[in-house]
Order: structure tokens, then C-alpha cells, then sequence
């Protein structure tokens, strides 16, 4: 029997190294390791940063990251990393575990209240279904090629190539998208929304055959109305969009402007810019970066993007005039804008005067104050005061919240209804630490219906979630079954507050005042510190100032009363009485004038306050000049308004001092219904004004029992400021060892540009703007040759201001050309803040003075930037305000759209 034996391998070759080489994965090369794991495709940077660092528990690791967006991920896998680095996997993978998942499932929670935003896939596939190209289409062919070459490129594509390199994009949801993306998504939106509306158009046709013009007519509005409503709805449940509703029932027009807007790329931009915005935040909210932990009220940068918004509104209105249509004068924004609401001040000043006419009515009618604290339940705030999360959040927002408050209130106004009971008062939001809005409320009834009032709104109050209220309540199940039944009395305080106002303590305006400051520029408030961040309050108003802005909540309300709009109007109306009596008196003459206070002074209802000056007293004395009595006349006028009805004038009367009280009162009281007032608000409607082929309401007037009152009597224009013109300077710079200018070093050479003041361009202009000077020979000034220079006249001033100007030439190392500058009517800058100016005077009793003027430094701090400003500008007034388009001329191009005017103020919710 023969016994094959087979030949080792080595025998099976010449030579050894012909054998096949033992496989790597067999030797032992410890310092030379390498896994033979791949990288996945379609990594992005923070996952491929991650597998580098741990390559084995990618697919494990996925699960974290899978639907957190990056920009909230960044921070857990930079602190992964930092793990790996440091060789504790463990540690790397615990934190994850510990610190990821809670915050994972927070973000989901979030995203289920945007689920119906954009995102790219839905937009990319939405555009391939309504609007794929046409390769016919002419613009095809001129970003494509020509015609003939279309054939031949199509034939010679490989599509199972193509599709086999292809690589998925990832989806990307709208809170990470930049701004110049989201301008090309509003592009590819508006296309959607167009073929949708044609789609719809069709689908809804009819035939117009046999049909009379009116029968067409009628049908055609009613597809038009039909159409809108399917648009509106592919809007809301495909974007989340709350699509634009003029009327809950439309008309033809009213759907056709509403349509213009969800075919419009700019109104689009807007809401998706502003939807990010809101979704950012409340992810920021989520994820723990709004606390007293990190940042109170708001995020980072949530507080960034609203001081830049500041910013640009601050340089907008620097750089901006107001023109007046009529006479051409022009007036500087910025002095406009600290005249009126939008500065902070002035805004807390009115909310003071309205705080105290309440109280005053309050205490007329004999009522009591009372003092109101509502909150949300626990399940609304995100974090606690101490630190950490809140388990059982419900992922509410802060505009979720505001919405809960506002429910709860609506129905304890609608108990307070049934019951008969009557009431009136301000209501203040503002914001806990995790930017959970809670209402601060001062109301006035009757003392008799206090303790009624008292249990409908605690009752109300405490209505959800109640069994959180008591002490033997717990949320873990195993502590709570071993508590059979609920122990102890209710405590409401955690829920709601009732104080009563003790004027003994203190006044209702004084208990209102600090919320009030606190929350819109923290006036008074520089050495306080907040009890919930531990920061300062007036710091912390930037916070609250983009905590309001960002989740469009209306900070102070009045209930009760009559608008406020109307009195700002009353207030108007005087101004412009006031105006126009001192233009006439400037047209009269002294013995005129006297004329006019001898009549006015003989009245039984003369219009002057304060002890009369006898009128020979005024005649005989030639101390009393025209000036002198103008001054007189127009500091003691007092506007009226010419009306059958006297409580008008009273009402008038009592806006213009800042009489809330007197004001209300005159209007019906706290309790007049809207169509009893007195003086109601009266509107020019502009048909076809808006972009959208709206007609636009423009305040206008008042009106009084069927009289109308006009006052916005002119027209303005916003026109940016002609650029000024600018100076050359070369200053040079020497060493000067010694007196002798031969001994001088050249050091530097500047050379700075200046900006010339018409005083300056005059001066340079003609020599005859010189006082004491001599015009040029036989000009239109002078018609005589040119006297002698040695006896030029030199204007004489008085020993005081020849001793102020050798003392300023002293202590700012002047020029001795100081004092002839001064005489020449040039305004001369001491330093950055100071600047003198000399001011001739006209008679005996306006001698010549030196004027000071003082540039007051602008606070800009909270720009964070170097130079301060004034004040802090404002998106939004406390109370509903007609935008006032008056200042849109018709005839002078304006320098911005109506489009760009209606988005500043135009505060609207963008979420479905």
C-alpha cells in the first residue's frame, strides 16, 4: 500500500522567497499597530474628529450625534475628545452616557414643536415635485449650452455612474443654516408657493363660455378665495408657517394681498430668519445656556444678535434726517427719536404717569389696590434656581408659557364678568432666569369684593397641576405610593402671590416702579442686585431687552380706561397750538403785544396762569421789550380747543400737563366702553399703499363728536445725511533741544482730516462775514474802494470776556488767532467734549456772552464697544401704537422701501 505523503511548502517552490509572506495579522509589532477598521463615507467634521480619536465605538457613539444638530454637539464632542486624548475611554464614554443623552432627549423634545419647518431635504424634494426645469426653456440653454449640444450631452451622461458616486446630503434643519442659505431657500420657497398657487388656479378653473361679465366676475373671486385657503393650508402643514390672514373671512382683495405675500421672496426671508431665531433659542434653552448659571434671561447669543440689531438701528437713525416736504428744513433723526417713545426714558416716564393717574382714580373711587404675583407651573421652567435641570420640564418655550398666563388670566377675567365685579389696573411680564416669562399685576376694586377676587384667583391660578402644591407630594413613584393620600393644606405661594396696597408702606406707583425700571432700562437701579442671577439689574436689562424681542412678548398692559394713543394725540394737538400762537407773536410788535396781554388779561377766561404784571407797568417800564413779552406771553399760554362741548378742552387740557387722571376721567373713567369715549382716534385710509395693493391706515387726528381735529399736519421724508465735507491737516513734529530752530529735529509728520462747519466754509468764503472787517473793493457789499488796512475796526468786548478768553488761551495752550476765530462766529473745540462759541448780543439787556456747549457722552455699553450711547433703542412700544407713515413722502423718493419700513414695525409670530 503506497502512502501519499504531501510535500511541505517550502518544498513546493526553488527558492524560499517564493513561499507566500505570513500574514501581518499574525506577527506581533506592538509599536506598529494599525486597525484594519474603515472610515465610514459622509462623516462631517465633528463625527470624523470623534473616530480618529476612537474609531471602535463609532457605530455605538452615532446614536448621541444622530439627531442633535452640529452646532449643538460641538461642546460634547470636543469634551469627548479631550477624554480620548487623555487615554480614559471610560470616562469619554460615561460622560456621554451622563451628560449626552440627558441632553440629547431634551433636543427632541424640542424639535417636536418644529418638526413642520423647512429643512433642505423638504425643500429639495417640494422643488423637484413644483418646480423642475425645463430643458427647453431658454434660460436652460444659456446656463446649460446651446440647443443643438443638448441631444449629444444627454446621450453621452452615464445616470448608473452618476448614481452610483452619489453621495446623500445630509439634511440640515433650519436652526443651522446661515444667513445667505436662508435667503436661497426664500427663493426656492417663493418658486414652490407660485407653481402651487398656478396648480391650484387650475384645478379650480371654470368655463367662461355662455357667461356674462358678472357671472365671470363672481366666479373669478371665488376661485381666488378658494385658491388662497388651499395655499394657505400647503403653507402651515408643509413650512409650519403661519401663512398671512387679513380676515378670518377673506374677500377677493383681501386673499389676493395675502397671496402676494406667500409669493413674495422678501416676506419669506423674514419669517424664515425670524423662525430660526426662535428655534435657536429654545435649543439654547434645552441645552442649559439659558440660566443664572451661564446666561440669564437669554442666551449669548441670542443677547449678540440683538445689540448688533441695536447697533444698526442706532447707525440708521445717526446717519438719517427727517426733510420736510413742504419748506425743505430738515431735521436730525436722532434728536427726533430721543423726543419721542422709542426712548427708553421717556417710555418709563410715561408708564409712571399712567402707574400714578390709576392710583389717584383708585383712591378718588375709593378702591383698593391690590398687588398680584402669577406664575407658570414647574413643568414650564427648564432649570432651577440652584442649578440643574428640571426633570419633568415639558419642553415649553417661553412664548408657550406666555400663552399659558394668558389663558389662565383670560378666564379669571371671564369669572370676574359673571360675578359683576369690576376692575381695572397694569399688568408688568418679565422673565425668570430660564427666561420663564411670570406677570406682575396691580389692580384696583372695591374693598367689599377683595376677598371674592382673592379666591377666583388663586383658584384659577392653581387650577393645573394643583396636586404639585402640596407638601406630601412627590413625583417618584415609589416615595409617592408609600404616601397613601395627600396631607396638609394647599400652599399657593410656589404659583401665585396676593398682596394688598398698604399706603402706610408705601404708594401702588411705588410698588410697580421697580419692575418697571427693571425691565426697561434699570433706571435707579446701580446698586442693585438681582436675587435669581446675582447680577446687576440695570446689566441685566440688555438681557430682558432681547429676551422680549426674541419671543415677542408685550411687556406692560393696561386694562381699563381709554387709549393711549389718543392721549399722545391730545398732547400733539397743544404742542402745535402752542406753536402756532408763538409764530404769531414773533409777526407783532411791542405795543401789539401789550395790546394782547391787556385784552387776554380783562377775560373772565383768560388763558394766562401765575400773578399778573399791570399793564401800565408794562407800557411805562422800557425793561419790558418786545422779546421780553413774546417770552412772557408764550411761557404762560396755555392751548384750548374750540368745542360746544367744555369737558373737551378739560380732556385736552389735562394730556397736555400729564394729567392721566384728569385725562380718563374726562374720557368716561376706568370703566367706559370703547364706543363711549369722549375723543376717539380718527384714520386717513390709503388705498393700494402697501406693496401688496393693501389700503394703509395713517393716523391722522382726533375725532370729537363728529369734529374732526387734524394733527399730523406735515409731511416728512427719511433721507440720509449729506456727507460733510472734509479738511486736510499736516502737522509736523520736531524736537527742540534749544530755541534755536537750527538745533530742531524733524520727529513726525501727521496728517489727520477735519470736518469743516458752515461757520467754517463761510468764514473762508468771503471776508465780509468777518465783523469789523471791510468787504471786498466794490463788491455787492460794499460799494466803496477798500479803506486802509491800519484802520481795519476791531470789535470791542467787555473785560469779562476778554478775561474768560486770555484764561482759555492759558489753560488749552490756545493760539493768539483764538479771540478773532471767536469773532468771526467759529464754533471752537476745546476738547472731545467741550467746544465755545461767542454770541453777539442785540440790545442792552443781550449783551455779548461766551456760550458753552457740552457733547454728552453716549453710553454704548451695551454694545459692548468702546464709546457709549445715549440710550438703549427699543423694537417694540409697551402699548400698540399706529405706525405713524406720515414721515413717507408720496412725492420725494425715500431712501429705504415700504417693504423695509413695514419690517421695522411689523412684530408678528412667524410659527403656525
Amino acid at each position: 500500500m503506497n502512502n501519499f505523503t504531501e510535500p511541505t511548502e517550502i518544498e513546493l517552490y526553488d527558492y524560499p522567497w517564493q513561499a507566500p509572506l505570513t500574514p501581518v495579522e499574525e506577527a506581533c509589532f506592538a509599536s506598529r499597530f494599525s486597525s484594519n477598521t474603515e472610515e465610514p463615507e459622509d462623516l462631517t467634521v465633528l463625527e470624523r474628529q470623534m473616530f480618529e480619536a476612537n474609531p471602535r465605538d463609532h457605530e455605538w457613539r452615532q446614536k448621541f450625534f444622530a439627531n442633535t444638530p452640529d452646532y449643538l454637539a460641538k461642546y460634547f464632542a470636543k469634551r469627548y475628545v479631550s477624554l480620548i486624548n487623555k487615554g480614559d475611554i471610560k470616562a469619554a464614554n460615561t460622560f456621554l452616557r451622563e451628560k449626552m443623552e440627558p441632553a440629547r432627549k431634551r433636543v427632541e423634545l424640542v424639535m417636536k414643536s418644529y418638526q413642520s419647518l423647512p429643512t433642505t431635504h423638504k425643500v429639495t424634494l417640494l422643488s423637484k415635485e413644483h418646480c423642475d426645469e425645463d430643458p427647453f426653456h431658454p434660460v436652460f440653454f444659456t446656463e446649460h449650452g446651446l440647443p443643438e449640444q443638448f441631444t449629444k450631452k444627454q446621450m453621452a451622461f452615464d445616470f448608473e455612474k452618476a448614481e452610483k458616486n452619489h453621495k446623500p446630503i445630509k439634511n440640515r434643519i433650519l436652526a443651522e443654516l446661515e444667513l445667505d442659505e436662508l435667503k436661497e431657500m426664500a427663493f426656492t420657497i417663493t418658486k414652490i408657493i407660485d407653481s402651487y398657487w398656478g396648480m391650484t388656479v387650475e384645478r379650480n378653473a371654470f368655463d367662461s363660455e355662455r357667461k356674462s361679465e358678472r357671472e365671470i366676475e363672481h366666479l373669478t373671486n371665488k376661485v381666488i378665495v378658494i385658491a388662497y385657503e388651499q395655499v394657505a393650508i400647503f403653507v402651515r402643514d408643509h413650512f409650519g408657517i403661519k401663512p398671512p390672514r387679513k380676515y378670518e373671512k377673506q374677500t377677493p382683495n383681501s386673499a389676493a394681498s395675502d397671496i402676494s405675500r406667500m409669493i413674495d421672496e422678501k416676506w419669506w426671508y423674514g419669517r424664515l430668519v425670524r423662525s430660526r431665531k426662535i428655534m435657536r433659542e429654545h435649543l439654547a434653552i434645552a441645552m442649559g445656556q439659558v440660566s443664572n448659571k451661564a446666561s440669564p434671561y437669554s442666551s449669548w447669543d441670542c443677547v449678540r444678535e440683538h445689540q448688533t440689531q441695536q447697533k444698526a438701528n442706532y447707525n440708521y437713525i445717526k446717519q438719517n434726517v427727517l426733510i420736510d416736504d413742504e419748506s425743505g428744513e430738515e431735521f436730525d433723526l436722532w434728536d427726533i427719536f430721543k423726543k419721542s417713545n422709542a426712548n427708553p426714558a421717556i417710555r418709563r416716564h410715561e408708564l409712571m404717569v399712567r402707574c400714578r393717574g390709576c392710583e389717584d382714580i383708585g383712591n378718588e373711587l375709593g378702591l383698593q389696590g391690590l398687588f398680584l404675583t402669577l406664575t407658570t407651573p414647574s413643568s414650564y421652567h427648564n432649570h432651577y434656581k440652584r442649578g440643574g435641570f428640571v426633570a419633568h420640564w415639558n419642553g415649553a418655550s417661553p412664548r408657550d408659557a406666555q400663552s399659558y398666563l394668558n389663558n389662565v388670566w383670560q378666564r379669571i377675567r371671564s369669572k370676574l364678568g359673571r360675578e359683576g365685579i369690576r376692575w381695572f389696573g397694569v399688568r408688568v411680564a418679565e422673565p425668570h432666569h430660564d427666561g420663564t416669562p411670570h406677570w406682575h399685576l396691580l389692580i384696583w376694586v372695591k374693598p367689599e369684593e377683595v376677598s371674592q377676587v382673592r379666591h377666583i384667583f388663586i383658584d384659577y391660578a392653581t387650577k393645573a397641576d394643583r396636586e404639585e402644591l402640596y407638601p406630601s407630594f412627590d413625583r417618584k413613584e415609589q416615595r409617592a405610593t408609600k404616601k397613601e393620600k395627600i396631607q396638609g393644606p394647599m400652599n399657593y405661594k410656589p404659583r401665585c402671590d396676593f398682596g394688598y396696597i398698604d399706603p402706610e408702606k408705601g404708594t401702588a406707583t411705588g410698588y410697580i416702579a421697580k419692575y418697571i425700571s427693571k425691565n426697561i432700562d434699570g433706571f435707579a437701579m446701580d446698586d442693585l442686585v438681582s436675587d435669581e442671577t446675582g447680577k446687576s439689574v440695570k446689566d441685566m436689562a440688555k438681557n430682558v431687552g432681547a429676551w422680549k424681542s426674541r419671543w415677542a412678548i408685550r411687556q406692560f398692559q393696561f386694562f381699563g380706561g381709554a387709549p393711549v394713543t389718543t392721549y399722545r394725540e391730545l398732547r400733539r394737538f397743544a404742542n402745535h397750538d402752542r406753536t402756532s400762537f408763538q409764530n404769531y407773536l414773533y409777526q407783532l410788535n411791542r405795543d401789539e403785544l401789550i395790546a394782547i396781554y391787556e385784552e387776554m388779561e380783562v377775560k373772565v377766561s383768560r388763558k394766562f396762569v401765575g400773578p399778573a404784571i399791570p399793564v401800565e407797568l408794562l407800557r411805562a417800564n422800557p425793561r419790558f421789550d418786545s422779546f421780553y413779552l413774546k417770552i412772557l406771553l408764550g411761557e404762560a399760554y396755555q392751548p384750548d380747543i374750540e368745542h360746544p362741548i367744555t369737558t373737551v378742552s378739560d380732556v385736552m387740557k389735562a394730556a397736555d400737563t400729564g394729567n392721566w387722571h384728569g385725562y380718563i376721567m374726562g374720557q368716561g373713567g376706568p370703566f367706559v366702553k370703547r364706543e363711549e369715549l369722549l375723543i376717539t382716534n380718527s384714520y386717513e385710509v390709503m388705498p393700494f399703499a402697501s406693496p401688496h395693493g393693501e389700503a394703509v391706515r395713517k393716523l391722522d387726528g382726533f375725532d370729537v363728536t363728529g369734529k374732526f381735529f387734524k394733527t399730523r399736519i406735515k409731511t416728512y421724508t427719511i433721507a440720509a445725511k449729506a456727507k460733510p465735507e472734509m479738511q486736510k491737516q499736516v502737522e509736523y513734529e520736531f524736537d527742540k533741544p534749544s530755541e534755536n530752530p537750527s538745533t530742531w529735529k524733524f520727529k513726525k509728520r501727521t496728517v489727520s482730516f477735519i470736518e469743516v462747519t458752515k461757520a467754517d466754509a463761510s468764514a473762508k468764503g468771503s471776508e465780509a462775514t468777518a465783523i469789523g472787517s471791510s468787504a471786498a473793493s466794490r463788491s455787492s457789499v460794499n460799494n466803496c474802494t477798500e479803506p486802509d488796512r491800519g484802520s481795519k475796526q476791531v470789535r470791542e468786548l467787555s473785560p469779562d470776556i476778554e478775561y474768560e478768553i486770555k484764561r482759555l488761551i492759558e489753560e488749552y495752550d490756545l493760539s493768539e488767532s483764538f479771540r478773532s476765530d471767536l469773532i468771526r462766529g467759529r464754533v471752537i473745540q476745546l476738547s472731545k467734549e467741550k467746544s465755545i462759541k461767542l454770541r453777539f448780543g442785540a440790545t442792552e439787556r443781550q449783551p455779548d456772552h461766551l456760550v458753552y456747549q457740552h457733547k454728552q457722552q453716549i453710553d454704548l455699553s451695551w454694545l459692548d464697544a468702546d464709546k457709549p450711547e445715549e440710550v438703549i433703542l427699543s423694537d417694540d412700544d409697551e402699548d400698540y401704537v399706529q405706525p405713524n407713515l406720515s414721515c413717507f413722502g408720496m412725492h420725494r423718493p425715500a431712501s429705504k422701501s415700504w417693504a423695509d419700513y413695514a419690517d421695522l414695525v411689523e412684530e408678528e409670530w412667524p410659527l403656525a
